[in-house]
């Protein structure tokens, strides 16, 4: 089973990607980039890195951003390499080219998810990156 992190700072979009992914996942969450970070941090601390991250951009304090260029600075001092670095999705309710561009740019992300999504549209995405499969469990949408 996958291991996943939720950064969000609401609670319906962090609590809405648990449920969406807790057939495939074992999910954290975090209200922000520093709770984010620090989880994060003590995933690689204790050898059980997270497979997938689910990321918003503009949260109040340390940012999406900031906190995935943390991220990934833990993950080089740790000797992670790219083929084995998490992956991850920003989300955001903007479509802002630059906060894509410099998710995909600086931070490595990727993919990019506009706020709203569907159950759907998360589940396609993560199989698009072989992050799942379709012999995982599936889901109703009731």
């Amino acid at each position: 089973m996958l291991r996943a992190l939720i950064v969000d700072d609401d609670p319906v979009s962090k609590r809405f990607l648990a449920e969406i992914l807790s057939p495939y996942a074992i999910c954290d969450l975090a209200d922000n980039g520093r709770e984010g970070l620090d989880a994060f941090g003590r995933s690689l601390a204790d050898h059980k890195p997270y497979d997938l991250i689910f990321l918003d951009i503009m949260m109040p304090g340390m940012d999406g951003h900031q906190a995935l260029e943390g991220m990934r600075h833990l993950e080089h001092n740790q000797g992670v390499g790219i083929a084995d670095a998490a992956k991850v999705i920003m989300v955001s309710a903007s479509d802002d080219s630059r906060n894509v561009y410099r998710a995909f740019f600086q931070g490595q992300a990727l993919s990019f998810l506009q706020k709203p999504f569907s159950c759907d549209t998360v589940l396609n995405e993560l199989r698009k990156f072989d992050i799942i499969d379709d012999h995982a469990p599936q889901r109703s949408n009731a």
